[in-house]
């Protein structure tokens, strides 16, 4: 009997990462359950995913569908903005430079995770139970899951993608080294009175990256890492002075900013 008809693939999470594992099981023909809430359609974040992954949603049906709202990745951008008497010089990579026409595409998560949700609630091959794992329980040929609406499902292969702790992971004994480092994540939208060019710049600093990725029209997305005591204080200016803030940590490179 083949085995493609026998096996179901029990995928735990419904973020990207979920959404994505039970689209591909499901194209290659298994049955798949989804074990996960619906699918967050509200996160302000952004995705920038390479070429490769591009590929994945290509073959996923997805991609199509997503690419209008997303900006390429022309040029990326590496400044040594670091107080360093001697620094080292800025490097730019081009996507030209290696026969392509970008490295990627910066993706808002509230595009991308909707698409991807769409798709997987329209296709057959995908049982969507929304509800989280509570428990689960081991055996030699299956993985058992009881879900917090109290059903339980039995599959061939259970897919962990619920997150950084996650539940599947520690009962299936996978060990994960966990380390704390000062720092702290500050991520925003912002819009520009100057063209991106389609160009990412990180800017490398004392506490970490400070990186700008472009999106549609005159807006990035920022990633700024400071220490946690900074980016307490950042989070709680008011939007004038928080983006007078960004443009002055990006020496103005792209203008008047506003948060």
């Amino acid at each position: 009997m083949d085995h493609h008809k026998t096996a179901r693939i029990l995928v735990a999470g419904s973020g990207p990462a979920g959404l994505i594992a039970a689209l591909g099981f499901a194209e290659a023909g298994f049955a798949v359950t989804l074990a996960g809430p619906e699918a967050n359609g509200q996160d302000g974040r952004t995705t920038a995913l390479m070429n490769p992954a591009l590929k994945v949603l290509e073959r996923l049906g997805v991609l199509a569908e997503l690419k209008p709202k997303a900006a390429p990745l022309k040029v990326m951008r590496i400044v040594d903005a670091t107080r360093r008497l001697v620094r080292s010089p800025t490097v730019t990579f081009r996507a030209t430079e290696i026969g392509e026409e970008q490295f990627g595409l910066n993706l808002p998560n509230n595009v991308l995770v909707p698409a991807l949700a769409r798709a997987v609630a329209a296709h057959v091959g995908i049982e969507w139970r929304k509800s989280m794992v509570e428990s689960w329980r081991l055996d030699t040929t299956h993985a058992h899951a009881v879900l917090a609406d109290g059903s339980e499902i039995s599959a061939s292969l259970a897919v962990a993608a619920d997150g950084r702790l996650s539940p599947a992971r520690e009962a299936a004994g996978i060990a994960a080294s966990v380390r704390s480092y000062p720092q702290a994540a500050l991520v925003l939208n912002f819009s520009h009175r100057s063209d991106h060019a389609f160009t990412s710049t990180e800017f490398h600093t004392e506490t970490g990256p400070f990186t700008q990725v472009p999106l549609p029209g005159n807006r990035s997305s920022l990633v700024w890492v400071v220490k946690p005591e900074t980016a307490t204080e950042l989070a709680a200016l008011d939007n004038a002075t928080l983006s007078q803030r960004v443009e002055e940590q990006m020496q103005s490179m792209l203008g008047r900013v506003t948060v």
